[in-house]
């Protein structure tokens, strides 16, 4: 409504009225307290009135395989099953120019990016993630890489 007004379009202010809307000096405003009077509460250690508690789950990483250098990324069937659909992929790839190589490659990484996928995926992705990476260092000897 207020941007309506600002810019001098009577068309949509006037739509704007007829569906009630209002200006947002109008509207409710929501207490929120000051960010400096918060942050001076949680450094004194008074949490509780704060409305925010730290919770961590003991199974928080019970999901998640993390893989120091060196050390050989252990599979279960679904991964098996991935890394050689993935394997396939990379096969087709190595007939690419360098620029297509790279392009493709950053798509694969971002098909299996952990973020990219719902909780319940995430364990897989993660896994397939650090996979790629590896695959990707351990291939950069033969390739210029710019992924």
């Amino acid at each position: 409504m207020d941007t309506a007004r600002i810019y001098h379009r009577d068309e949509i202010r006037q739509a704007l009225l007829r569906a009630r809307a209002r200006p947002a000096a109008q509207c409710p405003q929501p207490r929120r307290d000051n960010p400096f009077d918060i942050r001076a509460r949680q450094d004194r250690g008074e949490y509780a009135d704060s409305g925010w508690e730290r919770q961590e789950r003991e199974d928080r990483y019970a999901d998640f395989t993390f893989v120091d250098w060196g050390e050989e990324v252990h599979m279960d069937e679904e991964m098996q099953c991935s890394v050689r659909q993935v394997q396939g992929e990379l096969r087709e790839m190595q007939h690419f120019s360098q620029a297509e190589y790279n392009k493709a490659f950053k798509k694969l990484c971002l098909r299996w990016h952990p973020d990219k996928h719902p909780d319940d995926g995430k364990s897989l992705a993660t896994r397939m993630f650090q996979w790629l990476q590896r695959v990707k260092t351990e291939t950069m000897e033969g390739r210029h890489w710019t992924a």
